[in-house]
């Protein structure tokens, strides 16, 4: 507003310099006419009271740069009535123009405050981090069940002989199929042997559905032998319990095994029938 004051009072001063020269060349002419004299002068004194009404206006402008109007050689009336009838419409202009800049000014300095605020926000906040994917979770271990073998019962075995209380202790104590299994033969073998004798006879062929259970659980049953369905179809044989000694021997031919004669298990199942036709009659 400063720069815009002083403007107007030299473009002011340069306009009342150039109307007092040009009143000062009126007057020079006016000398050679003196019936023209009174007329000016009382023009002259109606414009000093038009003018008066004004200075309050005026005085705020002197005020400003008061050297600069100083210097100026024209009249004090003079220059209070151009001061007059220029101040308003240039002065309203100016302002106008200075305010419009102002706004335009003030325009462009919000957005570029708004970009510059967004951008100290943007640098601000760190952009998030992405979250780490969840570690797939190790599948349970299957734990395959193990394989439940019914174990011989202990009960009053004092009659039993040395031989079979020490394979039946064998047996009952073994952890492994392989073992157990092979304590187990021991015990119908010592029966077998013993079959003569009641008791021995039908022990061994109560342990029929224990030794079927036992090498079913086997790794490899069709490597072993047929010694064990052997001895089972002679004791179920001999206790008379035919269809359970046919039902032996024809477990161990699917298995594919022997047992070590020349018919074989089906010779075995042919005399069995034959035993048990003969009971009958």
């Amino acid at each position: 507003m400063k720069y815009i004051a002083i403007i107007l009072l030299v473009a002011l001063g340069i306009y009342l310099y150039n109307r007092a020269k040009k009143l000062a060349e009126d007057e020079k002419q006016q000398t050679s006419m003196p019936v023209e004299k009174d007329v000016f002068e009382e023009l002259q004194s109606e414009d000093a009271k038009e003018t008066a009404n004004s200075t309050d206006e005026v005085a705020p402008v002197e005020q400003l740069e008061p050297e600069v109007i100083a210097e100026k050689p024209a009249d004090k009336v003079v220059e209070e009535v151009e001061a007059d009838e220029a101040k308003m419409p240039v002065d309203e202009g100016l302002t106008f123009e200075a305010q419009e800049t102002a706004e335009v000014k003030e325009a462009d300095i919000q957005p570029e405050l708004a970009s510059s605020e967004q951008a100290v926000k943007t640098v601000a906040e760190p952009e998030p981090e992405p979250e780490p994917e969840p570690e797939p979770e190790p599948e349970p271990a299957k734990i395959e069940p193990e394989s439940t073998v019914a174990t011989v019962a202990v009960t009053d075995e004092s009659w039993a002989n040395e031989k079979l209380t020490q394979a039946l202790f064998e047996y009952r104590g073994a952890a492994d199929n392989e073992i157990k299994h092979t304590g187990l033969l021991a015990v119908i073998f010592e029966c077998y042997k013993q079959r003569k004798q009641t008791q021995y006879c039908e022990y061994g062929a109560a342990l029929s559905p224990y030794y079927l259970s036992l090498f079913a659980v086997l790794e490899s049953p069709s490597t072993q032998k047929g010694i064990g369905f052997m001895h089972l179809s002679t004791l179920l044989n001999d206790c008379g319990e035919f269809d359970n000694a046919i039902a032996v021997c024809q477990k161990a031919k699917d298995y594919g095994l022997s047992d070590g004669t020349v018919t074989g298990f089906e010779g075995r199942i042919i005399r069995i029938g034959k035993a048990k036709a003969k009971s009958l009659k």
